[in-house]
């Protein structure tokens, strides 16, 4: 038989009773997905099978009622690999999100880490099949993105318009250039219809983009184009990108396909197209299947950093993706 101590006694005594406080104070909400997927990629002449993880991640939200519409919370994400149950971003635990918020009838303002609105409000809208997660993740839209140091707003809903913006202070960090990061987004709902814009600047890099999608019965038709540039070694480099996407819903079945192009300096350019299926078993568990091409032609360098300029990659994706 274990026999406990009065000190322990006294320290469990005083979580549970810390434990219970807390839950009446706020709720703190644990969240997450897991992904797993048997892959087989083709990068240039060297092919690859095995097991992959697209996006997985865990979080904990916690949100505190302060009275008249005034809400406080934090948010803490942390990106993790489901083959090998590692971290997906070494010395850095909560990588996609460390937030504290305060939110009521003026808005939201956001401090920590987090992601560009921009993309959200573009690109990840335009990426049906997968959530722009794992190989098949949009490869062409160019990211402008230091999501450090951040403090944002975001405004309230109005007759459908949603604003927010955010700036990310260099901190005189050498790793950040020594200039704030800024970014804007824009989405607006109307109807079928749904409109996103975005706007980044860091440095000399810039990029804005926008987007329309329609959405009627079991059709989602969805699209984007971007324009940006950056100076890479002394000379300006500017970069345009298209994407065009389909989904049609046929019960628990999803069929999605989609094609992107992007034109860069020179006669560099490179195209990627994904066709895919979807099946949910649950609503928050399916199965997928995907097959995706990146071409890059004429010195483009899409992608991952481990690809040469001019190679293709291919790769066909099976797997499962739960939500809890």
């Amino acid at each position: 038989m274990t026999v406990f101590s009065p000190k322990t006694l006294a320290a469990c005594g005083l979580f549970a009773f810390s434990t219970a406080a807390l839950a009446d104070a706020s709720a703190v909400n644990l969240y997450g997905r897991l992904d797993m997927a048997l892959e087989s990629t083709q990068t240039g002449h060297r092919r690859v099978h095995g097991l992959n993880s697209s996006g997985a991640y865990f979080g904990l939200k916690g949100v505190e009622a302060l009275g008249q519409d005034l809400k406080a919370g934090f948010v803490l994400e942390s990106a993790i690999q489901t083959d090998d149950g590692a971290t997906s971003h070494a010395g850095s635990f909560f990588s996609n999100r460390s937030e504290v918020f305060l939110e009521g009838a003026f808005g939201t303002v956001r401090m920590g880490r987090f992601f560009n609105p921009s993309y959200y409000a573009v690109a990840d809208r335009t990426s049906l099949h997968n959530e722009d997660y794992g190989i098949t993740a949009d490869a062409l839209y160019v990211g402008v993105e230091n999501a450090a140091n951040r403090l944002g707003y975001k405004s309230p809903t109005r007759h459908g318009l949603t604003l927010e913006s955010t700036v990310s202070f260099h901190e005189r960090d050498a790793a950040h250039q020594g200039h704030n990061a800024y970014d804007l987004a824009a989405n607006y709902e109307r109807g079928p219809w749904s409109f996103g814009a975005g706007y980044g600047a860091w440095a000399d890099a810039q990029q804005y983009a926008v987007r329309a999608t329609w959405t009627q019965g079991d059709w989602t038709i969805s699209g984007y184009h971007q324009r940006s540039q950056d100076r890479v070694a002394g000379v300006q480099a500017k970069t345009q990108v298209g994407r065009a996407a389909v989904a049609y819903a046929m019960g628990a079945g999803e069929l999605h396909a989609n094609f992107g192009h992007a034109n860069a300096p020179g006669q560099a350019e490179a195209d990627q197209w994904t066709v895919g299926y979807n099946h949910h078993l649950s609503a928050r568990t399916k199965l997928y299947a995907f097959y995706t091409v990146l071409q890059n032609r004429h010195g483009a360098h899409f992608a991952a950093k481990d690809m040469a300029a001019d190679e293709d990659r291919k790769s066909l994706s099976v797997g499962i993706r739960h939500h809890f």
